[in-house]
């Protein structure tokens, strides 16, 4: 039963619940006997147990789980009817002593989702994106493939020119610097290497020869171990080696393994980078309802739906980092930093989310119990997971509402962009 029910903010609220002593005499019997009938006291059988011992020995235990099981409940049945939608659990304080034919009361500060006035969201103007695939397009992917079939063979008779690559062993030392030395270093020259010099140094030498060049670092060097002092690079070229590419022929599209020709490997290329346009136009548009939307609508950001969003970003993050390589555990990582980082686009998507979330409910968009399991059978498609039991746990949970939720926002951004206005990219600045 609710008592009384305060706005600490416009999204954050306070209510004092109380639960009627016959609920909790209710409760307190149903539990007794749940735990006389598998309390194991020694000189008793299973379930014949006086409950006024199971009461003396599992009292603390009784009384905490006649608890957990009605607060949720009358916290729930006394917001009923107040066209709120509390967010994250609730913070639970002043929960008074509970004892059998009393009354319990307890007062609970929660977060709600905002309500906000929806602004426009029809005829919203996104850019024209063209998808034309032109054969410049398609001689760009074959280049590359050209150049990944590529081998490369010794140079003989001349010294090293650009485009050129070189296997090189480089010490560098100096006063006051540790000297280093890195072995087998590769790069092509004439390409952007990290120190500029190389290039310049390198240029018309063969294996065997040997260069050198110093460079005179500044108070704004990246390396502090190198500021404001001059440091020696000794150069000793190891190997030279020109890249030779494969002729563009119907042998190349069967190397590649895309096609048995040339002509059709063009074909598919063109097939692919159209599906790719595509793909990426589409997203593209996407993105920017998404942006026009939380541009238009003013609203507050519950901390429980932020702190979820935060956390999906952060593991999104540290999966995206292992599938580069990266040790997470021994890397030094400022994940508070990184955090500071992701939080703006975490905010931008909790607002679209609920933004869609209102569309949705305005134009009596809905998602049915068979499109929400049909979305879970998909999910699970070539796993071992059953879908009873995943569904289950789902309801259980509220996986199972907050995935038809995600639908219905799907659902929602699919309408508006059905209504968006397409206009012409703005012209190229010459």
């Amino acid at each position: 039963m609710l008592i009384e029910l305060k706005d600490v903010t416009p999204i954050r609220k306070q209510a004092e619940v109380e639960i009627p002593a016959e609920a909790i005499d209710g409760a307190f019997e149903s539990v007794t006997g749940e735990f006389a009938r598998s309390a194991k006291i020694p000189g008793f059988r299973p379930g014949k147990t006086p409950l006024s011992l199971v009461r003396q020995r599992f009292g603390k235990e009784i009384r905490e789980e006649v608890l957990d099981r009605l607060l949720p409940q009358f916290f729930a049945e006394a917001l009923a009817g107040k066209n709120l939608e509390p967010v994250g659990n609730p913070g639970l304080k002043n929960v008074a002593e509970i004892e059998q034919g009393k009354p319990v009361r307890f007062v609970a500060e929660f977060e709600v989702k905002p309500t906000f006035e929806l602004g426009e969201y029809r005829g919203i103007e996104v850019t024209e994106t063209s998808t034309e695939v032109t054969e410049a397009d398609v001689d760009q992917i074959v280049e590359r493939y050209r150049d990944h079939s590529s081998t490369f063979v010794p140079v003989e008779g001349r010294g090293a020119e650009e485009g050129d690559y070189l296997v090189v062993d480089i010490t560098s030392s100096g006063e006051g610097v540790e000297t280093r030395t890195s072995e087998g270093y590769t790069l092509q020259l004439g390409e952007q290497a990290p120190l500029p010099e190389l290039n310049e140094a390198l240029k018309g030498k063969s294996p065997g020869d040997e260069a050198f060049f110093e460079k005179v670092y500044g108070e704004d060097a990246p390396n502090e171990q190198v500021r404001n002092k001059t440091v020696r690079y000794d150069l000793k070229v190891r190997e030279l080696k020109a890249r030779q590419r494969p002729e563009l022929d119907d042998e190349l599209a069967k190397t590649t393994g895309i096609a048995d020709d040339l002509a059709q490997m063009r074909e598919k290329i063109r097939e692919d980078l159209e599906r790719h346009k595509k793909d990426e136009a589409v997203q593209n548009r996407r993105l920017e309802v998404g942006e026009a939307l939380v541009a238009r609508h003013e609203l507050e950001v519950p901390q429980a739906m932020l702190m979820d969003e935060m956390n999906r970003s952060m593991k999104n993050y540290a999966r995206y980092l292992a599938s580069q390589g990266i040790d997470l555990e021994k890397e030094e990582l400022d994940w508070e930093k990184i955090g500071r980082e992701l939080e703006p686009d975490a905010i931008k998507r909790v607002k679209r989310g609920l933004i869609l979330e209102s569309i949705a409910k305005k134009e009596g968009i809905v998602v049915s119990d068979v499109e929400v399991d049909a979305e879970i059978r998909t999910a699970i498609r070539g796993s071992d997971q059953e879908f009873a039991e995943v569904r289950h746990r789902l309801k259980h949970d509220g996986g199972y509402e907050a995935l038809r939720d995600s639908m219905a926002q799907e659902k929602a951004l699919e309408f508006i962009l059905g209504e968006v206005k397409p206009v012409p990219a703005p012209a190229a600045k010459s």
